[in-house]
């Protein structure tokens, strides 16, 4: 086998390992689990609180030379789009969540903006499948509808 063939195969085996380990991470939360837990569990799997709240937890590579500036910002522009500690708090309390931060991740979840492209390539199943997001957004009508309830 020629070096030109070995190389191709291991960039093929390479590539086949990281497809198989994404399909592994990235499930969908159990089927058993009460629609509330399963959003719960994307939205804790998914990374969402490590930017979109007061006090990012930034990844140790934030205090790279090269990297750091750009995560920094990114962080404090996320959460200047959105606070998920609000919602977040609003919903474990069993309050209604407010209807802002039920249209603005409704808006990202449908249009696949979050998480970005440049967090999930480092942080493997991160990334909202479409089951995923069709519990996401089943979940955002159920908080609705309770809203127009009450």
């Amino acid at each position: 086998m020629s070096k030109v063939s070995k190389f191709f195969l291991g960039i093929l085996i390479g590539a086949a390992s990281l497809i198989i380990t994404f399909r592994i991470i990235n499930q969908a939360p159990s089927q058993k689990l009460h629609l509330n837990d399963k959003f719960r569990a994307i939205i804790d799997n998914s990374g969402c609180s490590m930017c979109h709240n007061p006090n990012p937890k930034l990844p140790f590579y934030a205090e790279w030379p090269l990297f750091g500036g750009n995560i920094k910002k990114k962080a404090s522009n996320a959460f200047s789009r959105i606070d998920l500690t609000i919602p977040l708090r609003q919903f474990d309390q069993g309050d209604q969540v407010d209807s802002f931060a039920l249209n603005k991740i409704e808006e990202v979840v449908s249009n696949g903006s979050m998480p970005p492209f440049s967090f999930t390539i480092l942080r493997p199943g991160s990334a909202i499948s479409y089951k995923e997001e069709e519990i996401l957004l089943e979940w955002i009508e159920r908080q609705r509808s309770r809203v127009e309830l009450e």
